[in-house]
C-alpha cells in the first residue's frame, strides 16, 4: 500500500504537538508556585446592611459564614477618613445602631479581623 506510510507520520507530528503542549502546561504551573502566583483567597462572608428611612440610616449586621473572624465592624459616615464620623457596630447577627443624616451621603463599613486584616462589607450612597 502506497498511502500506508503518508499517514503514518501524522501521529507523529500530533505526538510532537501534545508533548509540547504539555511541557507548557507545566512550565506555567511551576512558574506561578516560584513567583508566588497563588489561588485567591476564600471570599469573607459577613452580611451588613445600611439602610434609609428619612433622615435615620439603620445599620445592621445578618451575620455570615466568617462571623467568628470578625473583631470589629467599624461603620463610617462620610467615607473612611480622619474628619468623619465613625463608630462601632457590635460584632454578632442582628446588632442594630441608627444614625441621623439628612443629606445623602457615602456609608463605608468596614471589617476587621482578629490579625487586623481589613476588608469593606459595604460601600454605597445613601
Amino acid at each position: 500500500m502506497a498511502g500506508a506510510d503518508i499517514e503514518g507520520g501524522v501521529s507523529e507530528v500530533l505526538s510532537a504537538i501534545l508533548m509540547v503542549a504539555v511541557a507548557v502546561i507545566l512550565a506555567a504551573i511551576v512558574a506561578s508556585l516560584v513567583f508566588g502566583i497563588g489561588l485567591p483567597e476564600e471570599p469573607k462572608t459577613v452580611a451588613v446592611t445600611a439602610t434609609r428611612s428619612g433622615d435615620n440610616v439603620t445599620f445592621m449586621v445578618h451575620g455570615g459564614m466568617n462571623m467568628d473572624r470578625v473583631a470589629e465592624i467599624r461603620c463610617w459616615i462620610g467615607g473612611v477618613g480622619e474628619g468623619n464620623e465613625n463608630f462601632k457596630l457590635d460584632v454578632r447577627a442582628g446588632a442594630t445602631n441608627t444614625s441621623s443624616i439628612s443629606d445623602a451621603t457615602r456609608v463605608v463599613i468596614v471589617g476587621t479581623s482578629g490579625d487586623n486584616e481589613s476588608w469593606i462589607l459595604l460601600d454605597k450612597t445613601l
